[in-house]
């Protein structure tokens, strides 16, 4: 199977002590609170949940920017549409996030690493898009423009990451019928 390059990238990146210093903690909370790592890995539902909460921030955050797009070719209505949608985004950032992490919480080795490089762009694009919204209230519509636009691309990586993690490494794939299987899950 062909590697894309990216991933060939993360995955050599020498980053297992920092991981390690993040992933123990999250892991530990998790083993030590089993009813909230079942409330947020989906297991009640049968499903993982991650994957079903991120389109939600990916949704409002894609409309955000084509509401900006719509406002820089004269659309004065859409700018407030905009800004709403970066705000929903952001909200809807939360549960995504929790269940990533709990998702994240039961990895191991490359998919690891990876799923850690995930988070970093999805909080780096998410502090964007919150700087964004800021220099919006501020008045600073262009410079709000320029920050959620670069947050977008940065967004754009770190789904990618998310998808390998779910296709290329089977992340979170089968992991939820065997937790249905062990009642003690």
């Amino acid at each position: 199977m062909r590697i894309p390059w990216l991933l060939r990238v993360v995955e050599r990146l020498p980053l297992d002590e920092i991981v390690d210093v993040f992933h123990a903690p999250v892991r530990g909370f998790f083993a030590r609170h089993p009813r909230i790592r079942r409330a947020l890995d989906g297991s009640w539902l049968g499903h993982p949940l991650h994957p079903a909460l991120i389109p939600v921030p990916i949704g409002a955050f894609t409309t955000g920017i084509v509401l900006d797009v719509a406002t820089l070719l004269g659309s004065p209505w859409a700018a407030r549409g905009a800004d709403l949608a970066f705000l929903f985004g952001l909200v809807a950032t939360v549960p995504a996030a929790l269940t990533g992490l709990t998702e994240w919480s039961y990895l191991d080795g490359n998919p690891r690493r990876v799923a850690f490089v995930h988070a970093v762009s999805n909080l780096a694009s998410t502090n964007l898009v919150v700087g964004s919204v800021i220099l919006r209230g501020m008045g600073l519509r262009g410079a709000g423009i320029a920050a959620s636009s670069l947050g977008f691309l940065i967004l754009g990586a770190g789904a990618w990451l998310g998808g390998e993690l779910a296709y290329h490494y089977g992340a979170g794939v089968g992991r939820i019928s065997e937790d249905r299987r062990d009642p003690k899950a």
